[in-house]
């Protein structure tokens, strides 16, 4: 297939997430057909039937026409694989980049194991137009310039949680802008029944592990930290992103939940000053276990004095489950679990 595939309009086409001055509001779910005058959404798609292309679907802010059904898409990060597989179009990636050494999500239906990595880090243009796919999916590109992505036809479709990335530019992350995200992509790959017995699979583990847990409780407070590899110092999880809504759903406040963030470095001392309920230590981010994070933990000052160590409230939870993508419900049951919720 040709890689001509899309036109952008507005400003420009996103390319790079990490470069704040292009950023502009997301939309989650807001991916619109348009043919002889008849507009649909996303969430509506499988109401309509088929995909009609051209389709032009809101990414980060801009519009972007894919002209053409995508056939094989290299994906920037394992959350681009989750969503393609709740989406129903994983069997079309090719390759994979920017996943950091992390392994694939679990709980996958079509894993894309026999698709290469080509870069574990973020790609450069050499290796993306190498990658002979027709279509990105992915976190946004930090290694290669937006010019030479549209130069090569390709369109970059990026996930809708990592619009803002570090920097609070677009809505909050929360399960229904990841389950409108699903419905983004089915759309543009028309798999559009696939995703919806899916997404209903996933409301409703939502909706029992929400119930499960109850209301939130008044002094309970939470933090999600981790270790982005090895010679890193602790960041934690912001406001802005899926994890705030974990905490939320399995009743805790989290201490960084002002925090205009998704991703931010937060040094051992507002930890400590905040010394949380519990402690939720995302793992895995560059292929380490959870007692090697936990290692890794313990060696920061002061933490021994902490009331989530002294009462081994330290709950595991893969970073792929705490991640802007289906595999967050299965970290909402982790978190759960660590707090025997679903054993009452």
């Amino acid at each position: 297939m040709s890689h001509a595939l899309f036109r952008r309009r507005g400003v420009t086409a996103l390319g790079v997430v990490g470069a704040a001055a292009l950023l502009a509001a997301c939309s989650p779910g807001s991916a619109d057909s348009t043919e002889g005058g008849e507009s649909t959404s996303a969430e509506g798609a499988t109401s309509i039937g088929a995909t009609q292309y051209p389709l032009t679907i809101d990414n980060c802010g801009e519009e972007l026409e894919v002209e053409q059904e995508p056939e094989s898409v290299l994906t920037i990060g394992t959350s681009a694989v989750a969503l393609l597989d709740a989406a129903g179009a994983s069997d079309r990636i090719v390759a994979r980049a920017g996943e950091f050494g992390a392994e694939l999500p679990a709980g996958l239906t079509a894993p894309p194991t026999d698709a290469e990595i080509l870069d574990p880090y973020d790609p450069s243009i050499e290796v993306i137009v190498g990658a002979g796919a027709d279509i990105i999916v992915g976190y946004g590109l930090f290694n290669a310039a937006v010019e030479d992505v549209e130069s090569a036809g390709l369109a970059n479709v990026v996930i809708d949680g990592e619009c803002s990335h570090d920097a609070a530019l677009t809505e909050k992350t929360d399960f229904e802008a990841i389950f409108d995200d699903v419905s983004r992509l089915a759309q543009v790959f028309d798999t559009q029944e696939q995703a919806e017995e899916n997404l209903d699979g996933l409301r409703s583990s939502l909706e029992e592990l929400t119930a499960a847990a109850g209301e939130t409780q008044e002094g309970r407070n939470a933090a999600v930290v981790y270790y982005f590899s090895a010679d890193a110092t602790m960041s934690a999880r912001g406001g802005q992103g899926i994890a705030d809504d974990v905490l939320t759903r399995a009743g805790f406040d989290n201490v960084y939940g002002e925090e205009p963030s998704v991703y931010l470095e937060a040094n051992i001392e507002t930890l400590l000053d905040a010394d949380p309920h519990t402690l939720v230590l995302a793992y895995g981010l560059y292929g380490e276990s959870y007692e090697e994070a936990l290692a890794t933990f313990m060696t920061e000052p002061g933490v021994e004095d902490m009331a989530a160590v002294q009462a081994d409230r330290i709950i595991g939870v893969p970073a792929a489950d705490l991640a802007p993508d289906p595999g967050a419900v299965r970290g909402l049951e982790a978190v759960l679990e660590g707090t025997g919720a679903l054993n009452q």
